[in-house]
């Protein structure tokens, strides 16, 4: 299992708007996605991360009528809140149509809702394939 230390940074909000929408979409292929907050938690890592093979992939969708349809995949992961030594089965969400997707810094989780706590340092714990370094 490969860690990578990260820290959590505030969103724009824009997630938590456009997951309204989404949720029952994702639910309903994969109703283990139920569990998660209707919310990001948004996580810039140490080093970067490419996600070549998601865990799955649900799409395309059309989740709202002024939008085009989408593509979403999800990484399963553990995100462990450092301070509180919290963890949790989490997903990386990976919106093909975000700006977010082509930097590999920057993560955006799905979680069950965790008590942040204003929990900056963080890891995120997943199972490779293949690395290289």
């Amino acid at each position: 299992m490969l860690t990578i230390p990260g820290k959590i940074v505030r969103g724009l909000g824009a997630a938590s708007q456009t997951l309204r929408f989404q949720m029952p979409h994702f639910v309903e292929a994969h109703p283990e996605l139920a569990k998660c907050s209707v919310r990001t938690i948004n996580v810039i890592l140490e080093c970067q991360l490419e996600i070549i093979s998601p865990s799955f992939v649900i799409g395309p969708i059309q989740w709202h009528p002024n939008e085009r349809p989408e593509m979403f995949g999800f990484r399963s992961i553990v995100l462990e809140l450092s301070q509180s030594q919290v963890e949790s089965d989490a997903w990386i969400y990976l919106p093909y149509n975000s700006p977010h997707r082509t930097n590999p810094f920057y993560a955006e989780i799905l979680a069950p809702e965790l008590r942040l706590n204003n929990a900056t340092a963080c890891k995120i714990r997943i199972t490779a394939g293949k690395v290289l370094a």
